[in-house]
């Protein structure tokens, strides 16, 4: 994975202009490391996993996973990974275990 010049904003609600959940995040992780992504809360952890994971786009800046761009070529980034999501009920008290 090679994460450069990552950005993302979010337009604020109410009418506040904008939000920045990442802003210029540089990363690369080898083949076989293992990384733990920690921080406040806040700080753009799940903007990150979600944009390495195709579920959001970048406003700025680019990201490959297996070699793979995560906008042009989010297809077979997706199909290369595997995703569970701890925080946000995506499929917890649905599934059973053995699902």
């Amino acid at each position: 994975m090679v994460a450069r010049s990552l950005k993302r904003t979010f337009r604020a609600s109410r009418g506040g202009g904008e939000v920045q959940a990442l802003a210029g995040v540089d990363a690369r992780i080898e083949r076989g490391e293992i990384f733990g992504l920690l921080g406040p809360n806040g700080a753009g952890k799940t903007t990150f996993i979600k944009i390495l994971t195709t579920l959001l786009f970048p406003t700025t800046g680019e990201a490959e996973v297996a070699g793979f761009d995560v906008v042009r070529d989010a297809v077979e980034v997706r199909r290369r990974i595997g995703l569970v999501s701890g925080g946000e009920s995506s499929g917890y008290g649905i599934l059973t275990v053995r699902e």
